[in-house]
């Protein structure tokens, strides 16, 4: 059971089914509202920010698959989770859905337990992605893992980006953690920017931690995302540098004890997945820390890519 209650919008024209789900979700104390139509669903969602939506397809007027639609391009309700229910089985149908932005798709007539472990699985994921990253906003592993999934789901071909900040750890003993905690809000600002102008709307730039950061987005988008990044942070990461490092070109200091390392700098691993691919996202992220090692190595400069599969 999901550990605190949610407020869940069932969007469900047939009174019988509604009165079924209301039964089912109070069984866990969950908040039902509800609405009959596609127009209705799309206003109670901006107007009272549920949790959760069960969005039935077939509702009059704006259909389900539009009213996702709208939800996703919306800012004010981009981000709340949605599970569709549908009697329509195609699998064109459940790729539509996921193409739309849907986290899940249950098909009719639904079991009880697995449709409620649906919800309670999917409020799991949207409140750990809610719980961002506290330096820099920015979301975390689960939402890259989340997405990971619907595009592989979806057939689509995309590309995970890992980024890692070269040499944080020698800054840190040498200016200090609040400023090492200055450098990793500024790669994030820098990640998120590039993402944002360059990339589509539905891309993301994540933060596991430390210095640890990603993205995914298209594979056309990738490289031009990478070389902004790394371009604009060459210029900011040096002005966190004295001039006396920046001259020298190395960070050192006499001790005791002491200390002498690499300047700050970028490293940056795209990694390439098209159709027939991992199933999974655990194989896509392994290869894709494979690739972040060795653009780490430096041996081809700080931006390498790889293939996951062929794209």
């Amino acid at each position: 059971m999901i550990d605190s209650p949610a407020r869940i919008l069932v969007a469900e024209d047939d009174a019988g089914q509604v009165d079924v789900l209301r039964a089912l979700l109070g069984q866990d104390a969950h908040q039902v509202i509800t609405a009959t139509d596609g127009k209705e669903a799309l206003e109670t969602a901006r107007r009272e920010f549920p949790d959760l939506i069960l969005l039935d397809v077939l509702l009059p007027g704006m259909n389900g698959f539009e009213v996702c639609q709208r939800l996703r391009q919306d800012p004010s309700t981009c981000l709340i989770p949605v599970i569709l229910l549908t009697c329509l089985g195609d699998t064109r149908d459940k790729v539509t859905g996921f193409k739309l932005g849907a986290d899940e798709y249950v098909a009719k007539p639904y079991d009880a337990m697995e449709l409620l472990a649906r919800v309670e699985r999917t409020l799991q994921r949207s409140r750990e992605d809610l719980a961002a990253n506290p330096l820099t906003g920015l979301p975390g592993g689960v939402a890259l893992e989340r997405e990971i999934r619907r595009r592989i789901a979806a057939g689509e071909t995309f590309a995970v980006g890992r980024v890692d900040i070269r040499g944080l750890n020698v800054f840190n003993r040498a200016y200090g953690y609040d400023k090492g905690d200055h450098v990793v809000r500024l790669v994030g600002m820098i990640l998120k920017s590039a993402v944002q102008e360059l990339a589509d709307k539905k891309d993301l730039a994540v933060h596991w931690g430390s210095d640890d950061f990603g993205f995914l987005t298209s594979v056309a988008r990738a490289a031009v995302v990478a070389a902004r990044v790394l371009e604009n942070a060459e210029a900011l990461l040096a002005m966190q540098l004295s001039a006396a490092d920046r001259a020298r070109g190395v960070l050192r200091r006499e001790g005791p004890p002491p200390l002498e390392g690499p300047l700050l700098g970028l490293s940056i691993g795209i990694t390439d997945v098209g159709p027939g691919g991992p199933a999974h996202p655990a194989p896509i992220l392994d290869e894709s820390e494979k690739t972040l090692r060795e653009a780490k190595r430096g041996n081809a400069g700080p931006l390498v890519r790889r293939f996951a599969t062929p794209v």
